[in-house]
């Protein structure tokens, strides 16, 4: 099983031969490269061990290239054909506890007609799935059994977490139609990233497989062809649904930023009209307010009664005039 690492680098190895039994390799059997006498050998390696780095440059007999890629720090989805086999470079989600899912864990596979090897820097529960179905029975007739295999499943392990995006613009779609500006806003920026950083990945994915399908090895079969073009379908539906995500969360974001732009202008509005009803009244408090020798009314008791008349007076013709000239209702 493809937990963690092994010291030496050597996940897992498979080997089939005509026998029905399931052969597992170690560094014993790959001391001087190839296993012989196998019809389907997979060698299944770590990145970050030294043993395995050193066996895919110096004993695992593919080209420079495709080693150099193999073993790479950073890689991104993409296909290329060699004479004898294919380079292909995958992505997968990161389902590894408290990782991120849109920190996708890159799978590096090198194909060829009964050879296969995969490097992956961290587990893919993909790899998982499918040492699982060796263990359980599934035969593959050639390598190219085994990569559709291994690419169902890697594709297949995305959907709960496109789904879950779904879910979650729904919730804050359903939040920002209840007025509540706050949550959603935070939501919609965690959910416009993780949208991003998924279809950066993924997309590219799409365009290796079509070019692996219009472009196959001659010993690719019919059945293998059809298994990549619906693998390739399932990444397409996926970049759609991360676009229809991305799309509804910038709906949903102008939507709200123009809810906060029209309270803030009424909010305005209001201080507007409260300052011009005050602006004369301060006016004159001002004026009255002014101690200097004979000021009206200053030796009068009822004076400042007669003074707030006036001020109740001139708020309700203002109030008046306002209405109307339909500043306010």
């Amino acid at each position: 099983m493809d937990t963690a690492d092994n010291i030496d680098g050597l996940i897992a190895g498979i080997g089939f031969s005509d026998e029905p039994e399931v052969q597992k390799l170690d560094w014993g059997h790959l001391a001087k490269g190839r296993p012989e006498g196998l019809r389907l050998c997979w060698v299944h390696l770590s990145q970050r061990e030294e043993p395995s780095r050193s066996w895919v440059k110096q004993k695992a007999g593919i080209p420079d290239i495709a080693a150099d890629a193999l073993i790479a720090e950073e890689t991104r989805p993409r296909v290329q054909r060699f004479d004898d086999g294919v380079l292909i470079v995958l992505r997968g989600v990161n389902l590894n506890p408290g990782a991120n899912p849109e920190d996708m864990v890159s799978l590096r596979i090198w194909i060829e007609r009964g050879f296969m090897i995969t490097v992956r820097l961290r587990r893919l529960l993909a790899v998982q799935d499918t040492l699982a179905a060796l263990e359980h029975g599934f035969r593959p007739a050639d390598t190219d059994e085994l990569l559709v295999h291994l690419a169902e499943r890697l594709f297949r392990r995305m959907e709960p977490v496109i789904d879950d995006l779904e879910e979650r613009i729904d919730v804050v779609d359903e939040e920002q139609t209840a007025s509540d500006t706050q949550h959603p806003t935070r939501e919609l920026q965690t959910l416009r990233l993780r949208t991003i950083i998924l279809r950066r990945y993924i997309l590219p994915q799409r365009d290796a497989l079509r070019h692996l399908t219009n472009d196959p090895p001659s010993w690719f079969s019919r059945q293998t062809l059809s298994g990549l073009s619906e693998a390739a379908d399932r990444v397409i539906r996926y970049v759609e649904s991360l676009d229809e995500i991305r799309e509804r969360a910038m709906v949903i974001q102008d939507t709200i930023q123009n809810r906060s732009s029209e309270e803030l202008n009424r909010r305005l509005y209001i201080l507007s009209v409260i300052s011009a009803i005050c602006l004369p009244i301060g006016l004159l408090t001002g004026l009255l307010g002014i101690n200097v020798a004979g000021m009206p009314g200053a030796d009068t008791s009822w004076a400042f009664w007669a003074v707030t008349l006036i001020m109740v007076l001139i708020v309700g013709l203002e109030v008046w005039a306002l209405r109307s000239l339909k500043w306010f209702k």
